[in-house]
């Protein structure tokens, strides 16, 4: 084998070599600077929704709590909905979660989860490796969904009813 095609297959190895180590250092950096969410006068934790910025005006202080969950991403799921019972609701890839998303490959198998406390619906991430996302915000902590709410799973977006 010629000596400058080793060379040359030495420099893709370490390119390949430096891609891997760019990818890890990328999925570390977006954990790390994960959205962090304040707490509201309750001592509850307020979510993006609750921040109130970039939150279109009529969407605060609807009353009532949300009930279901219906797709509005993918459009081939578009319109599925999941009924968001009094219990805790998982959200993932697994045949064993409530919602149960098995075709979105950047969902986590067990994903998410919907819960109720103190009179309120929460969700939160459960350690997914792509995150959850609220209103394009990413998750650090348990957030109040309400009704309007856009919840991102994987690549599947879901609307709160």
């Amino acid at each position: 084998m010629p000596e400058s095609l080793l060379g040359l297959l030495k420099l893709c190895l370490l390119a390949l070599l430096y891609l891997f180590f760019a990818r890890v250092l990328w999925a570390v950096w977006t954990e790390v600077r994960a959205v962090r969410p304040q707490t509201d006068t309750a001592g509850a934790p307020a979510g993006p929704a609750d921040s109130g910025r970039d939150q279109p005006r009529a969407r605060r202080g609807v009353p009532g709590l949300p009930h279901r969950l219906t797709v509005t991403d993918p459009p081939a799921l578009r319109g599925n909905r999941f009924e968001l019972t009094g219990q805790e609701v998982t959200i993932g890839r697994a045949a064993g979660c409530q919602v149960s998303l098995p075709d979105d490959t950047f969902a986590s198998t067990v994903h998410a989860r919907v819960f109720g406390r103190d009179g309120a619906i929460y969700v939160e991430d459960l350690g997914s490796t792509n995150g959850t996302y609220l209103n394009g915000m990413r998750l650090g902590a348990p957030a109040v969904l309400r009704p309007g709410d856009q919840l991102q799973v994987g690549n599947t977006v879901m609307e709160a009813a």
